[in-house]
């Protein structure tokens, strides 16, 4: 299906000042009819509530930690290893003045897609409109830390010196609950949760559907199996202190994605809601990438084994209980990823060009990664010292259950304000849709009016006055991808639009050759560690190839171009 071209015509954007060196030049080729897959929206989805009325993201994740015990009858919600175990009320104690239901309906109004996270952790934190707090010194013996001693010598009034981290010094707390490695244990999980079934979150749904309508209709569509359940035997090891197993998580998914297809059989599910890279092979039972527990089962990495589970029952039960493989995945070089605001020494030269060096991680199956993934050694079969991420798992959804789709529901390439942040933040999302990733939510929504913003913003509101990037991506070859992202999207009927960042630490031009004959109005939009999204030129293309000049060092481009009036040699579009 290739389209006609007429002659090339060069046009340069940016005319090359007296007396400034030429850029350096990088070329880069499109085809408009290669790789073409359909870009899902979701892929531009932030974790947290954000102002719609400021940037319009079109996925929103309601995660983390401290959702894994929230009780939404209640308003409750446990603060898990993150902040000593401890249960916050969040409200009056209804579920209809939560904020939680403030921001479903927030999203929802603005036609946004929630993801809310369930529990299947077995507990839910207390219904009392008070703090408790899983590890008391009181009653389990003095501990290293607790949440006044947290603050030094000056702490809040309205901490709780009881409420301990749950690690303690045996020579100094004697009691049967200090064990010999420092950790409390045979604490009492009904100190600050109750007991939850997968009854209780049907329930939950159900008071979801009847709120907000069913899946649908216009109501709560998406649901993961709680998050990270491969940590809990950290995070939440108040209640749940032994590592999880393949069979654990799998009996669990059962369970609960039971119920919610029961409640709601329009819904998708999401899992398994992974941690990081070592529980693509492995479970928490195992040591990283593998150990006993993978070994007992055939070998398989787990992600591997429990796709092909998910397709295994549907085929024995006619029910599909996931929808959508449910990953995080954050880039372990080190400095990479910051959540400081400004950043914590992680803008230096060496720090910023490992960052964005870093998204390789998620498509190149040649790229080691600069971090102790490499330790684990490049196996023959698996090759664990270099992720290939995304073609990596979607291989295993190929081979072990085709139809599933694909999610990154936490990820971060830096802080909020870094300039190497904002635009590693910027092609990951490039990256996403060329190949494939159908939804993603960064971790956390970027503060308002941060360099981070601007990535989003240039997707999904680049020119201010709505305007997206939409359609199909399509192929686009940079000849040096270290110096020049370079990525396609064609909306058919619209515009074409090419996505250049540039990674150099100097200013970097563009020649691109379109594949096929272009005529009309272009424009130029770009933003940077110093100047904000905005256009910067804009003219007139008539021909197959184009150039943008003089791009400056860690800039992301959007080249918004006509879209050709020619049709596909079969007259359909694919």
């Amino acid at each position: 299906m290739k389209r006609m071209r007429k002659p090339a015509l060069l046009l340069v954007l940016c005319s090359v000042l007296p007396g400034v060196a030429l850029a350096a030049t990088v070329p880069v080729t499109v085809d408009l009819d290669l790789d073409r897959r359909a870009l899902s929206p979701d892929i531009f989805g932030v974790s947290g509530w954000p102002n719609f009325q400021q940037v319009a993201y079109p996925l929103v994740r309601w995660g983390g930690n401290s959702t894994t015990r929230y009780n939404w009858q209640a308003d409750v919600h446990n603060t898990a290893g993150d902040w000593f175990f401890m249960n916050i009320p969040d409200g009056n104690g209804t579920p209809a003045a939560s904020s939680f239901e403030a921001g479903i309906a927030a999203a929802l109004a603005a036609d946004a897609n929630p993801l809310v996270t369930l529990t299947t952790i077995g507990y839910i934190a207390k219904p009392v409109q008070q703090k408790r707090w899983g590890f008391s010194q009181i009653k389990y013996g003095p501990q290293l830390q607790d949440e006044c001693s947290y603050f030094g010598s000056n702490p809040p009034a309205w901490c709780t010196a009881d409420a301990g981290n749950g690690l303690c010094n045996p020579a100094q707390n004697q009691t049967p609950f200090c064990n010999a490695s420092g950790v409390i244990v045979n604490n009492d999980p009904l100190d600050t949760s109750d007991l939850a079934t997968a009854q209780t979150m049907r329930n939950w749904v159900g008071h979801l559907q009847q709120t907000f309508g069913s899946a649908a209709n216009g109501g709560v569509r998406n649901y993961a199996l709680d998050n990270e359940p491969m940590l809990w035997n950290s995070t939440h090891r108040d209640v749940h202190p032994q590592p999880l197993t393949y069979d654990e998580i799998w009996q669990r998914t059962v369970d609960y994605a039971s119920a919610v297809k029961a409640q709601d059989p329009a819904a998708q599910v999401f899992g398994p809601v992974t941690w990081g890279y070592c529980d693509l092979f492995g479970s928490a039972a195992d040591n990283c990438v593998d150990g006993s527990d993978r070994q007992a089962h055939g070998g398989k990495p787990f992600v591997k084994w429990y796709l092909g589970k998910v397709c295994e029952y549907q085929a024995q039960n006619g029910v599909r209980l996931v929808d959508v493989l449910d990953l995080h995945y954050y880039p372990q070089g080190q400095g990479v990823v910051d959540f400081s605001d400004p950043p914590n020494g992680s803008e230096t030269a060496t720090v910023s060009a490992r960052r964005l060096r870093s998204l390789k991680e998620l498509y190149d199956a040649n790229w080691e990664s600069e971090s102790w993934i490499a330790d684990l050694g490049n196996d023959a079969t698996w090759h664990y010292s270099r992720p290939n991420l995304i073609p990596r798992v979607r291989a295993w959804i190929d081979e072990e259950c085709p139809g599933t789709r694909l999610a990154i529901t936490e990820y971060n390439w830096g802080a909020d304000n870094g300039a190497s942040s904002a635009l590693a933040q910027a092609e990951a999302l490039a990256i996403f849709a060329r190949e494939g990733v159908d939804a993603a939510a960064r971790w956390v929504m970027p503060d308002s009016g941060s360099l981070v913003e601007r990535a989003f913003r240039l997707y999904l509101d680049y020119d201010g006055q709505g305007s997206r990037v939409q359609g199909f991506s399509t192929r686009a070859i940079s000849s040096d991808v270290d110096a020049l992202g370079a990525y396609a999207v064609h909306a058919p009927g619209q515009r074409v639009m090419i996505l250049l960042f540039n990674k150099a630490t100097t200013a970097t031009t563009a020649t691109i050759d379109l594949g096929t004959s272009l005529a009309g109005p272009w424009k130029l939009y770009r933003f940077s560690g110093t100047s904000d999204l905005a256009q910067v030129a804009s003219g007139n293309i008539n021909g197959s190839t184009i150039a943008v000049s003089n791009m400056p060092a860690r800039s992301a481009n959007l080249l918004v171009l006509p879209d050709s009036d020619l049709i596909f040699a079969d007259g359909f579009e694919p």
